[in-house]
């Protein structure tokens, strides 16, 4: 459309096609939510969490995690000094099972980046929320 006022034409133009990224809207397997969107879009920051891949041991991936903290199937989480860049959780044992062993918490966890918004803090307060019962182990002290 084309307006003119006097001198003044004032253009508006109105795409008809977007140049967005078609997206998942996950990033390292969690879900993009209004809380987390923001730390992981920070400065076009690269860090998607933990690499699995790089770890000798089992793990469960991050967003696992979360679905079993929300379901209330987490009974404990122990994260490692002094970031809490690893850290391990204990599931609920079901009824007549043995109790469970504690298991890192892999793929997508978030680690501590100085440069941008990725931070087991961030898991530190979603534990602390739902009330599971935590704690920080510094290693070679345990």
């Amino acid at each position: 459309a084309l307006a003119a006022t006097g001198a003044l034409a004032i253009t508006t133009i109105s795409p008809l096609s977007s140049n967005a990224v078609d997206d998942d809207l996950t990033r390292g397997g969690v879900p993009l939510t209004p809380f987390n969107g923001l730390a992981f879009q920070y400065r076009g920051n690269n860090n998607i969490g933990l690499d699995a891949s790089t770890l000798n041991e089992p793990s469960v991936p991050y967003s696992d995690f979360l679905d079993s903290i929300d379901r209330g199937e987490v009974e404990f989480v122990e994260f490692m000094a002094p970031s809490g860049d690893a850290a391990y959780v204990t599931f609920k044992s079901k009824e007549g099972e043995e109790k469970q062993s504690p298991i890192r918490i892999g793929e997508g966890y978030p680690l501590e980046d100085p440069e941008g918004w990725s931070s087991p803090a961030f898991v530190v307060k979603i534990v602390k929320k739902k009330g599971v019962p935590f704690k920080f182990t510094v290693p070679g002290l345990a």
